[in-house]
C-alpha cells in the first residue's frame, strides 16, 4: 500500500482505474484514514461500490463512514440489487434502516422483498435485474429494447421472453443479434426446460446447476418471472459456504480479518479448552499401559500409523456427514440410516483392508530390522488388530458425533473437528496398547 500510495495523485488515479477492485481492497485493508479518503477522491462512485463489494465488513463500514451523504447515496443507489443486499445486511438493524432510506422508492421495495426470504432458499441469491421482452415483438424491436436497457441489468446473456402468462421461454444474446431483424422473436425463442421457485432451497439450485449444466435460471412464481440465479451467484455461495465449513470444522469460527486479535482468541478458546481436557485424558489412559510401553519399546514404531490411519478415516467420515447434513440430504430417517449403513459398510471394508496391509508391512519392518526382544508375529498382530480396531470406531465416531451433536442443536461444523481428531486418539492409543498388553503381557 504504501508504494501505491507514493505515486501523485494523477498517476495513482490512473494506476486505480487500471487496477482489480479485488487488488484495491486487499490494499486497503490496512490503509489509514488518510489513505482511504486520498482513494475516496481519486476512485469514482461505480468503482468505490465494487471495491466496497471486496472489503471484509469492518473495514467496508469504516471506510463507507469516510464518505459524504451524497457519495453514500450514489454508491448505494449504484450497487446490484444482490450486493446491495449483503451489503446492508452487515450493518446492524438500526443501521440498516438508516442505509435503506436513502435509496430510490423502487430499490427500497425490492431489497425489502429480498430481505426478506429465509437465506437457506434460492430466492435469497436471486437477482431482479434481468430483461424481459413481450414475445410479439420483432427481432429489430427487441434489439433496440436490449440497448435501450443494458444499463439496467448485469445479466444479458439470456433475454427472457414473456406474453400475458408470464414467461413463455428465453433467448440468447448471441442468438438475437445474429437473427433477421424482421423475423419475429417467437422465431427464435427457447423453451425453459428447467427453472426454480421461491421455495425450492439453495442445494436444489446447486443441484440444477450441476446435472444440467446451467449458466443461468430463473425463478418463477406461478409461471411469473420473479429473479434469475446466475451459475456465478451460486458458485461464490457455495464457495463462501465450504470456506465457512472449513474454518469452523477447525474450531476457528467465523473469520473476520477486521475482528480484533482479542476477539479472534475467544473464538478459538472454548474448542481449545476440550482438547486440553481430552489430551490430559489420553494421558492419564497412557499411564495404565506404562508397564507395556517399558517392556515393549519397539510399539512406538507403529503409534505414528496407527494414529494417523484413525485419523484419516475419521476425518473422511466426519467430512462426508457433515456435507449431507449441510445439503439437507438427512432429513428423513430413511436417508439417515442408509447413510449410517453406506458409511459403516466402507469404514468396515477399509479397516479390513489397512489392517490386513498394516500387519503385513510391520512384519517385514520389525524382519529387515532385526528386532530380537520382541516376537515381531505378535507384533505384527498387534498392529493389524489395532489398525482394524482403531479405524473402525473412528469411522464410526465420524457418522454418529456430527448426527448427534445435530439432535443436540449443536453446530456439528464448530463441534466436531476438535472433539474427532482427539477422541479418534484417545480409542486408537487405547485400542494399540490394550491389545499389545492382552498379546504379550497377559
Amino acid at each position: 500500500m504504501k508504494n501505491l500510495l507514493a505515486l501523485n495523485d494523477s498517476r495513482l488515479e490512473k494506476r486505480i482505474f487500471k487496477m482489480h477492485p479485488y487488488d484495491i481492497a486487499n490494499h486497503l485493508k490496512n490503509a489509514d484514514e488518510a489513505a482511504l479518503k486520498r482513494i475516496i477522491k481519486l476512485t469514482s462512485p461505480a468503482k468505490l461500490a465494487d471495491i466496497f463489494i471486496e472489503l471484509p465488513d469492518g473495514v467496508a463500514h469504516e471506510f463507507f463512514k469516510l464518505l459524504n451523504k451524497d457519495l453514500q447515496r450514489k454508491i448505494l443507489n449504484g450497487f446490484e440489487m444482490d450486493e446491495l443486499k449483503y451489503f446492508i445486511l452487515s450493518y446492524d438493524e438500526e443501521d440498516q434502516e438508516e442505509l435503506i432510506s436513502v435509496l430510490s422508492m423502487s430499490k427500497q421495495k425490492t431489497l425489502k422483498m429480498l430481505m426478506s426470504y429465509d437465506e437457506e432458499k434460492i430466492a435469497s441469491l436471486m437477482t431482479t435485474e434481468f430483461v424481459t421482452i413481450d414475445i410479439n415483438k420483432s427481432i429489430k424491436e427487441a434489439t433496440a429494447y436490449v440497448i435501450s436497457n443494458v444499463k439496467d441489468t448485469n445479466y444479458i446473456d439470456e433475454i427472457f421472453v414473456v406474453d400475458d402468462n408470464g414467461l413463455v421461454g428465453s433467448v440468447s444474446l448471441i442468438d438475437l443479434i445474429s437473427a433477421r431483424p424482421n423475423d419475429s422473436l417467437a422465431k427464435i425463442t427457447q423453451q425453459i426446460k428447467n427453472h426454480l421457485t421461491l421455495d425450492d432451497s439453495i442445494n436444489e439450485g446447486l443441484r440444477k446447476f450441476r446435472d444440467y449444466g446451467m449458466s443461468v435460471l430463473p425463478i418463477l412464481d406461478d409461471n411469473e418471472i420473479v429473479g434469475i440465479v446466475t451459475a456465478d451467484d451460486i458458485l461464490t455461495e457455495m464457495a463462501e459456504e465450504h470456506e465457512d465449513t472449513l474454518l469452523r470444522f477447525h474450531g476457528v469460527g467465523d473469520y473476520d480479518v477486521s475482528d480484533s486479535p482479542r476477539k479472534k482468541a475467544f473464538q478459538r478458546l472454548p474448542w481449545l479448552l476440550v482438547s486440553v481436557v481430552l489430551n490430559l485424558i489420553v494421558a492419564a489412559i497412557l499411564t495404565v499401559f506404562e508397564r507395556t510401553l517399558t517392556e515393549i519399546v519397539a510399539l512406538i514404531l507403529f503409534q505414528p500409523m496407527i494414529l494417523g490411519m484413525a485419523g484419516n478415516i475419521g476425518t473422511q467420515s466426519i467430512s462426508v456427514t457433515i456435507l449431507k447434513i449441510n445439503q439437507a440430504e438427512l432429513k428423513e430417517n430413511k436417508e439417515v440410516r442408509r447413510h449410517i449403513a453406506r458409511e459403516l459398510t466402507i469404514g468396515v471394508l477399509n479397516s479390513i483392508a489397512i489392517g490386513l496391509i498394516g500387519l503385513l508391512v510391520s512384519f517385514l519392518i520389525l524382519f529387515m530390522l532385526k528386532v530380537s526382544d520382541v516376537n515381531p508375529f505378535k507384533l505384527s498382530l498387534t498392529v493389524g488388530v489395532s489398525l482394524f480396531g482403531a479405524m473402525l470406531i473412528s469411522s464410526f465416531a465420524g457418522v454418529f458425533i456430527p448426527l448427534t451433536l445435530v439432535k443436540l442443536k449443536v453446530d456439528p461444523a464448530t463441534a466436531s473437528g476438535p472433539i474427532i481428531t482427539t477422541l479418534n486418539d484417545l480409542f486408537a492409543l487405547m485400542i494399540y496398547f490394550g491389545t499389545a498388553t492382552i498379546m504379550f503381557m497377559l
